[in-house]
């Protein structure tokens, strides 16, 4: 008997297996190539000292993405986190400027982030406004509120609690990167443990269908806002802390930000479906692009020109992995390792 028939078939490469790769690995593969090329400029990137610097940097963001992953699983959206934590410093400065208290300059912080965002949600769930109308309304005014609160100046917060999140390490990790650590878990849990997370999930799937149910979608949705509401105050915390003020114009473009770190991640934006694995990789690359570019100097125009060259470079990776399993052909087609073309099996042995 031949060689060519004792032989086991070589196995061939569908267009799925391609997809599935990009699509679990494409953003990976780009991390890799960014940190690559940035190190390659910059040989303390990669430094502890750096990394530290860019997680802290970059905390609100990981921790505002959390929430920001249930709204587009929800299929709703979020535009008022940036405006939304530099009102809430605000609140948290006045009323340390007015007691001397910081923990309850924290706790107005909270109920007054929690309060606006239930509000949005009952506009939004009750009241039938558009999402995108209320939080784009919200990100307007709450930064407006805040610059109108304070003349547009800072309010200086002098207080332990502010050396300590700035200073103190526990387990030599700073607090900052703890909260992150504890937003992605509690994130986690609520997503995949509790009633919220699976309603989550089936409204962003089929909300007409939940409700038929007996979901009680309007009460879930207003929850999951009070819950946006929570991981913004915690990302007011860390602002202020990181400026030791409360800042009218802190926090700006936040809110983008974290919507491509859940979308460059791979959580589809139609909702339904999506993780806070694929938000940890889109957020992680935002914050290294932020790093990267802000190490090399570079003027704001062209920071932006690159930063969002490489989103799209990132959601191209996206598009092409979503293409190549959504192909027609199903798993008969094949890829054509070395002529990349698509293929047809010819069905002869």
């Amino acid at each position: 008997m031949s060689d060519a028939m004792t032989q086991p078939p070589t196995p061939s490469l569908t267009r799925q297996d391609a997809g599935r790769f990009l699509g679990d690995y494409g953003l990976l593969v780009i991390l890799v190539l960014l940190v690559l090329i940035f190190n390659a400029a910059n040989p303390t990137f990669l430094s502890v000292a750096n990394i530290t610097k860019m997680l802290e940097q970059n905390a609100p963001l990981f921790i505002v993405a959390v929430g920001m992953t249930f709204a587009i699983i929800s299929r709703n959206i979020d535009l008022s986190p940036g405006s939304m934590i530099a009102l809430v410093g605000v609140v948290m400065g006045m009323i340390f400027a007015s007691t001397g208290s910081i923990l309850l300059a924290l706790l107005g912080g909270f109920a007054a982030s929690i309060l606006i965002y239930v509000v949005n949600g009952i506009l939004i769930a009750k009241i039938g406004i558009n999402p995108l109308i209320v939080t784009l309304a919200a990100w307007i005014w709450a930064r407006g509120l805040a610059v109108s609160l304070t003349g547009g100046d800072s309010i200086v917060i002098r207080d332990p609690f502010i050396t300590f999140m700035n200073n103190a390490k526990i387990w030599e990790i700073k607090p900052a990167l703890v909260l992150i650590v504890l937003a992605f878990a509690l994130g986690w849990f609520l997503l995949n443990r509790t009633r919220l997370g699976r309603y989550t999930y089936a409204m962003g799937g089929d909300e007409r269908a939940t409700i038929q149910a007996g979901v009680d979608v309007v009460f879930y949705k207003i929850l999951m806002f009070a819950m946006l509401g929570f991981f913004t105050a915690v990302g007011a915390v860390i602002t202020i802390s990181r400026l030791g003020a409360a800042a009218p114009d802190a926090a700006y473009g936040l809110e983008l930000d974290a919507i491509v770190a859940v979308i460059i991640g791979g959580n589809p934006f139609q909702g339904g479906e999506g993780n806070l694995r694929k938000t940890l990789l889109g957020a992680l690359f935002i914050a290294i692009l932020n790093n990267g570019l802000s190490n090399l100097g570079m003027i704001d125009a062209y920071f932006n020109v690159y930063k969002g060259l490489a989103i799209i470079a990132a959601l191209l990776f996206g598009l092409v992995s979503r293409r190549l399993l959504e192909g027609k052909g199903g798993d008969d087609e094949l890829l054509d390792p070395v002529g990349v073309s698509w293929v047809e099996p010819s069905g002869s042995v």
